[in-house]
This record gives structure tokens, C-alpha cells and sequence, in this order.
């Protein structure tokens, strides 16, 4: 078993901070829950089994059985201490003689692969020599693994249970020094499969243990404990939002190289929270092993915003530890918040760089909300990620005319092959001499009605764009506007043409507008719409995500919006930035809800018209 380094705890903070909008949940009132809250869910795969925020004020019940009590032990609800919401599990065991509290997820016969996702605060240790449990796996009556906290030292071990040796146990240190009462998230995933079983650990969305090779003796799991196991082990734990899924090793686990996973929007990189990246500097940030990804991905998909820069310029990203490339992924000037998503390969060190290229500090925020499988693609609608490289630059030639289109070759150059679906580029304009918007679609097709830039007289304004290619090879771009304006691609990476058929591959559309609040009514102030894309415009039910273009316009105030699986709990991350008055785009990769739509909150003290053009979905 190797112990990998532990990196840092991520902080998660807003973009913006609204007048009036508090920071962290306020105190519960004694013994209320908020029962009809939404039930926690996570991006990892397998049938969820249990998922429970315990705001039911019950434990029984959202996949767990009777908690399983003795003695001077107690299993309860409680309001004194929660992660989310107003309550949490409390599990509380003394060192009386007798004394024991636990509770339970029954697995489907037959789960060899299972994820347990869920937050734990330790508020009083036991005595020293015996631990407070996690998660515990079992297999019938036997305790195959579990992870706990070691009394005496604080820290996170994991506990693996010999196969041919009655009573003995093989124990690993993951993490030193876990501290008592404060909420810390911890996620496991464990394949059975006897000599050669995996185990994964996250602390606090970081990887801290990663192996496939743990003996356990067992190819099936069929029970999940939280708490104690028997008497005497004293503790008082509170246990909140948790997730347990299982299902069979090689499905949906096993996805094909450059196929997709999409995850809930989670924020891996805020440097408001340490210091700005300085002029003409870059900063890295893991990605890879972070909120349950892999420690192995080929490209992964965040947003990206900058705030605060000191002057103008654009970053660039890139795969950590090559050569930064001639190519921009967002621009701004001197005290702009400006939001772009961007698909980039992962360096051999699982991270990615950001370099600003300005003469001030920037401050820069990641959202990562997707990643690619690692391997060599092959099957239709798999993704190849390419490091940037300059497509088209119309600066060179004099620019796209008022309602006129430039069409630029992508197949069978800068490393593309002839044949592709579709293309992934960052567009650019800059030097409008109006105001104006530009639609990207496959050469020798019928322009749609949709946006995917849309800009003022003098703006430069960056969006990603993921785009079919037309037969000829080629991808057109028209400049809807009354002036001439100058665009420039640069290319992220391609999809395998062919009729995509594997769980997380591209099918790519149109664009089609699936949205558009201005034929019914805006966005309430802090308040969310959502539209279904799943089931709807020829995407199949069951599909992971989707790829849409989202466009703010006529907004009454400054704000955020932010999109995420609809019945969820809505992510501290942002997809799109403005201010009072602006018409802002950017190309938005979410996961879809269980109903098969995306809902999008407005978090701002005035109305907002969304637009959405759906440009492709991920099949399930």
C-alpha cells in the first residue's frame, strides 16, 4: 500500500459577495430540520443506494435501516452540529459497558464496486487505544475494511482485515492529525476483487490513498456501517449528507478513453483565499486526483474567471510542466470579471497552469465541472485534447465584414485529423467598431439562431465554442453586426467522427436554442429556471451532461449565475459574471439531474433574460 502526498484543504468561496448575502449556514433552531430538502447526490457512478441528509429528522429511511443501539449508546437527529441544512445523524457511545450505536446500508447482491461520500465531525474522542469509525465495509458478518480516527494520535487509518490469518488486521496512516469539531468530507471507493481489491480515499477533496492492490479476501460487498461496531468504542460523531452508491466493476466505472465524466461544479483554485498572480506569471493548480477524479485524466473542463486584474491582458492554459503555446483563453482589461470555460490537457503531474499575461496582478478562480478519460481515444465522440495552437487570426487580413462569415479550415491541420465531429477552439473577438454577436457552425449548413459571442463597439470578449464540423472540413463563423470585427480561434481539441455509441461520448448538435426567457419572463432576483435537455430536442433520457452556450442579457443588476444538476443543492461555483445592463455568453459544461435538466440560479438583486443554445450532449 503507498501513501500518497496529501495536499492542502480547498477553500470554497463565492465570486461575488452581494450586499446582504451571509457566508456559512446560521445557527439551527433546536431539533428543527428542513424536511423536503434535497437529497445530497454526487458525480461518482453506480445506483445510489442510500443518499440522506437526515433533515427528515430520521435516520431510518433514504436507503438506511433502523440505526442499532445498546446500553448508555444513542442514535439521533440532532441540530446542535450540521453541514448543511439544520441537522445532521448523531451517533454518541460511552464507555460504559453495553454501550453501542450504529446504523446501515444494505447493498444490492452481488456490488463489487462501491463509493461511500459523506461529512463527519468528530466532536469527542474515546479513549486512547481504540478509534472513532467512518465508513465500514462489510461482507455478511465480516468487516472486510473501514476507515476511522485513531484517538490517541487524531489520525485517518485505514483498517484492512486479513483474508487467511483469524484476528489480524494490516493498517495504513492516511492522513495525520484529523482535528475534533470540525466538519471534514471523506470519500472511499473500494472494488472487491479478492487479492487484487482497489481502494480510494479523499480527505477533504484531496487523494489520500490510492491502491489496487489491497488484499481483502472478498469479490463482493454487501453492507455499509457507519459508527460503532461494538461496544466500548466510545465517541460522539456527527455524520451529514451522505452518499453511498454501488453497482458492478467494468460499468459505468470503466468508461473509454476520451470519453467524459461530467461532476457537480466544484471549485479547486481561488487565489483571493492566498494571493494574486503576478504580471507576467503563472500559478498551477491539482486537478488531477481531486473530488474523486482520477489520479490519471487526459484533459479536464473548468471555468475559469479573473478578477481584479491591475491592467489588460489574457491568461493562458496550459498542461503544467510544457511549453506555454501561443494562444489566449481569456481576455480583460484593468478591473473586469471576466468568466471563460476551458478544456485543457492535464500535465504527468496531474495539474494545470495559468499564465497571466499582463503588466499587473490578476486574481484567477477555477470551477472544474468535467474531465476526459486518460488513454488513447478510439470510439466515436471520444475527445483528443491538443495543447493551443492559433487556427485563425483575422487581424492578419482585415477582419469579418458587417453580417458577413469567415470560414477556416480545422480538419487535417495543427494536429486535427481529416475526418472529426466536431471541434473545440477558443473564440475571440476584438476591435468591433459595433455592437454585435457571432454564430459558429458547420461550413455548408444553414446558419442557427443562436449566439455564441456577443460584444459592444471596442470590446474584446473571449468564449469557448464547441462546434460540428462541416464535410468540407470546415467551421464558419458570421459576424452578426452593423461593423466589421476581427476574430481569432485557437483550438483545444477534437471529437472522433463516426455514430457515438459509448457512456460519456459527444454527440454533437446544432447549436439549438433551448432556452429563452425573453418569450416568457426573466430570472427573478436569487432565483433559479431550469430546461430539459435530457428527453428533449433528440437527446436520448439518461444522458450524463451537456455543452450549451448561456447568455445573460438585459440584467437589472450585477450578479452571477450558476448552473448545476436541477434537484440538487445548488454548488459554490459561477458559470457567468456581469453587470447591470450587459449581454454576456459563455460556453457551460453541467452535469443533468436525475429529471434530465439543468437548472441555472441568478444570484443577484435583480431580474435576468438567460438564453441557452444547446451545442451537444454526452450519451449515457
Amino acid at each position: 500500500m503507498n501513501i500518497l502526498r496529501r495536499a492542502g484543504v480547498l477553500a470554497a468561496l463565492n465570486l461575488l459577495i452581494l450586499s446582504g448575502m451571509a457566508l456559512g449556514a446560521g445557527p439551527a433552531s433546536a431539533a428543527t430540520c428542513q424536511p423536503g430538502s434535497p437529497a445530497p447526490s454526487n458525480q461518482y457512478p453506480g445506483r445510489t443506494v442510500a443518499a440522506a441528509n437526515f433533515e427528515s429528522g430520521s435516520i431510518a429511511g433514504d436507503g438506511f435501516d433502523a440505526p442499532v443501539t445498546a446500553g448508555t449508546g444513542t442514535a439521533d437527529v440532532s441540530s446542535a452540529e450540521r453541514h448543511s441544512g439544520r441537522c445532521s445523524a448523531h451517533l454518541h457511545v460511552t464507555t460504559d459497558a453495553g454501550s453501542l450505536a450504529n446504523f446501515s446500508a444494505p447493498l444490492p447482491a452481488g456490488s463489487d464496486e462501491v463509493y461511500t461520500d459523506g461529512w463527519f465531525n468528530i466532536t469527542k474522542a474515546g479513549v486512547t487505544g481504540n478509534d472513532v469509525p467512518y465508513f465500514r465495509f462489510f461482507n455478511g458478518s465480516t468487516r472486510m475494511l473501514d476507515l476511522f480516527r485513531n484517538n490517541g494520535s487524531g489520525d485517518l487509518v485505514l483498517r484492512v482485515t486479513s483474508p487467511t490469518q483469524a484476528g489480524a488486521f494490516a493498517y495504513r496512516t492516511l492522513s495525520p492529525n484529523v482535528p475534533l469539531g470540525t466538519w471534514h468530507h471523506l470519500v472511499v471507493h473500494v472494488v472487491a476483487n479478492g487479492a487484487s481489491s482497489t481502494v480510494e480515499a479523499w480527505l477533504d477533496d484531496q487523494l489520500v490513498y490510492s491502491s489496487k492492490q489491497v488484499a481483502t479476501g472478498f469479490s463482493t460487498v454487501s453492507r455499509i456501517q457507519l459508527g460503532a461496531e461494538h461496544r466500548r468504542q466510545a465517541g460522539d460523531s456527527y455524520i451529514d449528507d451522505v452518499v453511498i452508491k454501488a453497482g458492478k466493476a467494468g460499468g459505468a466505472a470503466s468508461q473509454l478513453p476520451g470519453t467524459f465524466t461530467p461532476v457537480s461544479p466544484t471549485r479547486v483554485l481561488d487565489t483571493r483565499n492566498s494571493s494574486p498572480v503576478g504580471a507576467d506569471s503563472s500559478v498551477s493548480f491539482q486537478v488531477a486526483g481531486v473530488n474523486g477524479m482520477p489520479a490519471k485524466i487526459a484533459a479536464v473542463v473548468f471555468n475559469l474567471t479573473v478578477t481584479q486584474p491591475r491592467a489588460v491582458g489574457y491568461i493562458t492554459a496550459y498542461a503544467s510542466g510544457t511549453s506555454r503555446p501561443n494562444a489566449s483563453n481569456l481576455n480583460f482589461s484593468a478591473r473586469q470579471t471576466v468568466p471563460n470555460l476551458v478544456t485543457v490537457p492535464v500535465g504527468s503531474n496531474g495539474k494545470v497552469a495559468l499564465f497571466n499575461r499582463s503588466s499587473g496582478s490578476s486574481h484567477l478562480i477555477a470551477d472544474v465541472t468535467g474531465y476526459y478519460v486518460t488513454g488513447t481515444p478510439a470510439t466515436a465522440g471520444a475527445f483528443r485534447s491538443l495543447s493551443p495552437s492559433r487556427l485563425l487570426d483575422t487581424r492578419s487580413s482585415g477582419g469579418v465584414g458587417a453580417d458577413s462569415a469567415v470560414s477556416f479550415r480545422v480538419a487535417g491541420v495543427n494536429g486535427i485529423p481529416a475526418s472529426v465531429a466536431a471541434v473545440v477552439f477558443n473564440l475571440t473577438v476584438t476591435e468591433p467598431r459595433s455592437f454585435g454577436f457571432v454564430t459558429a457552425y458547420a461550413s455548408g449548413k444553414s446558419r442557427p439562431n443562436a449566439s455564441n459571442l456577443n460584444f459592444s463597439a471596442g470590446q474584446t470578449v473571449p468564449n469557448s465554442v464547441t462546434v460540428p464540423v462541416g464535410s468540407d472540413g470546415k467551421v464558419t463563423l458570421f459576424n452578426r453586426s452593423s461593423g466589421t470585427s476581427q476574430l481569432i480561434a485557437d483550438v483545444a481539441g477534437y471529437y472522433l467522427p463516426g455514430t457515438p455509441t459509448a457512456t460519456g461520448a459527444f454527440k454533437a448538435l446544432g447549436p439549438t436554442r433551448v432556452l429563452d426567457t425573453r418569450n416568457t419572463s426573466p430570472v427573478g432576483a436569487d432565483a433559479a429556471v431550469s430546461f430539459r435537455v435530457a428527453g428533449a430536442k433528440g437527446v436520448p433520457s439518461g444522458a450524463l451532461g451537456a455543452i450549451f452556450n448561456l447568455t445573460v442579457t438585459s440584467p437589472q443588476s450585477f450578479g452571477f449565475i450558476t448552473a448545476y444538476p436541477s434537484g440538487t443543492a445548488r454548488p459554490n461555483a459561477s458559470n457567468l459574471n456581469f453587470s447591470a445592463g450587459q449581454s454576456v455568453p459563455n460556453l457551460v459544461s453541467a452535469p443533468l439531474g436525475s429529471d434530465g435538466r439543468i437548472a441555472l440560479f441568478n444570484r443577484s438583486a435583480g431580474k435576468a433574460h438567460l438564453v441557452a443554445d444547446l451545442a451537444g450532449y454526452f450519451l449515457p
